[in-house]
């Protein structure tokens, strides 16, 4: 399994991956689940979880896809990025069900978050469905998580809005992935990680992170004594 958020913010977007493909206690085995495009005119930027096959036979597709002069629908094709959400969403049933949308989907499919800006369009995520349908965040919530949700949910919930900056929302974003790595064994290192400016083409951040990172180890450590010295501020019970 494994642990993906994407965060679009006024300021900018937010993505994290993490790459653990199964966790065995003699057996760990790692696979980048992101996809990151930022050609010509737009960023793209992709990362899945749920079965494996299927996401890597997706992201192969993307891919040939690209590097095909025959191919007319691309990356590089789209208008705006719910095409590129419609694309993702097609080629997952098409790996998963070939024969159409039945149990194999529910069964053997993935999701996926798509987000990205094209041209001087205002940047956009979307949740891909295993059966290829899709949706956007709401208004006053600007993420969207998949595959382990439980554990790193609620620090998004707190803390983000539209109106965080971009440095806060990265923050928040490597905290809620060490909150489900220490909580679940079937997420894990490394880390994928990127972040765009609205308006910017190019990733003005983007890093691997192992656990051991000076900087990943920084801000989850300061999260950590943080919230053990607000607990420690806790009013007493009467009966103390």
């Amino acid at each position: 399994m494994t642990y993906c958020v994407g965060i679009n913010i006024k300021e900018g977007m937010v993505f994290a991956s993490d790459a653990r493909t199964n966790a065995g206690l003699d057996n760990v085995n790692s696979y980048s689940k992101m996809l990151n495009y930022s050609v010509g005119d737009r960023n793209i930027v992709i990362v899945t979880a749920g079965n494996l096959a299927t996401s890597q036979a997706v992201f192969s597709s993307v891919r040939k896809d690209l590097e095909s002069k025959d191919i007319t629908t691309s990356l590089n094709t789209f208008e705006n990025m719910e095409e590129v959400a419609s694309y993702i969403g097609r080629l997952t049933v098409k790996h998963a069900s070939p024969q159409g949308i039945n149990e194999e989907v529910l069964q053997l499919g993935s999701s996926y978050i798509v987000g990205g800006q094209i041209k001087d369009q205002k940047s956009e995520i979307f949740l891909v469905y295993p059966q290829g349908n899709y949706i956007k965040p709401s208004d006053a919530r600007p993420y969207l998580i998949i595959g382990e949700i439980n554990y790193g949910k609620p620090i998004l919930d707190r803390i983000l809005t539209p109106e965080i900056s971009l440095g806060d929302a990265s923050r928040c974003a490597l905290i809620s992935m060490d909150s489900t790595i220490r909580s679940d064994l079937r997420v894990g290192p490394p880390i994928d990680f990127v972040v765009y400016k609205q308006g910017s083409i190019k990733p003005i951040y983007q890093k691997k992170f192992e656990l051991d990172d000076p900087e990943y180890a920084n801000i989850t450590s300061s999260w950590s004594e943080s919230i053990i010295q607000a607990f420690k501020t806790f009013p007493r019970f009467n009966w103390e």
